[in-house]
């Protein structure tokens, strides 16, 4: 199986993942990643290539990120020419424009291990450990990879509906109304607060499209000019 198939089929498995199936050790650590996704979106990427890089080839000990490791390979590589393309199409609201591995966090020589880890430049200690973890996991308690993929895609999955979701209603509401009113931004707002779960921070696109649509009959150059969901629903 191509590497590239390896995340399709981890994809259509995310689709109708029951969550009840999924071990609450892979569930514990994912669940941090995906609810800080929005501020370190390369540590996710670099996650998913090793994964995949550990379903590819099972004897890799994904810990060794870099050629110049002894047994390592090049997890730049494969997520510049693999993971990278497949978040674009896939998750694009999530994907690094080049390669996740550019960050301080992720590219210096510092294997991913309990120990020597500690050392990476990752400033939240939650967010580090639960990115060790994973490792720790599938390298000494040979937890399958696999779990920590489908449940990681169905998570993105899910957030990703729910941004789509707010987005639509507002785009909605706004072409219903000749006239945005302050009322109609606040329901927004309230709406979009109304949702608990962290990593749902999607105001500057409600804003800036609801700007748009406020300015554009104002100027003749641009009355009938439309605004396309394309541009917009990439941030979602």
């Amino acid at each position: 199986m191509t590497e590239k198939k390896v995340l399709i089929e981890a994809y259509e498995v995310a689709k109708n993942l029951d969550f009840n199936t999924i071990p609450d050790i892979v569930k514990r650590d994912i669940d941090i990643l995906v609810d800080k996704i929005d501020k370190n979106k390369s540590i996710i990427c670099a996650v998913v290539t090793s994964l995949l890089k550990k379903i590819e080839n099972p004897n890799q000990d994904v810990r060794l990120h870099r050629t110049d490791f002894e047994n390592g390979y090049s997890a730049r590589t494969l997520d510049t020419q693999v993971t990278i393309p497949f978040f674009k199409e896939y998750f694009p609201r999530y994907a690094n424009k080049e390669s996740a591995f550019l960050t301080l966090a992720t590219r210096e020589r510092i294997k991913w291990t309990k120990s020597e880890g500690q050392n990476l430049k990752i400033r939240d200690k939650e967010l580090k450990n639960s990115f060790l973890n994973i490792f720790e996991q599938i390298q000494e308690e040979q937890v399958d990879p696999k779990n920590y993929l489908y449940y990681l895609f169905a998570k993105l999955l899910k957030i990703s509906k729910r941004n789509q979701k707010i987005l639509t209603n507002s785009m909605i509401q706004s072409k219903n109304l000749e006239i945005v009113t302050i009322d109609v931004l606040i329901g927004m707002l309230q709406e979009h607060f109304n949702y608990n779960e962290k990593g749902s921070s999607r105001l500057p696109v409600i804003s800036i499209y609801t700007i748009y649509q406020m300015l554009l009959p104002k100027f003749e150059r641009y009355k009938k000019q439309k605004i396309t969901s394309v541009a917009i629903t990439y941030l979602v």
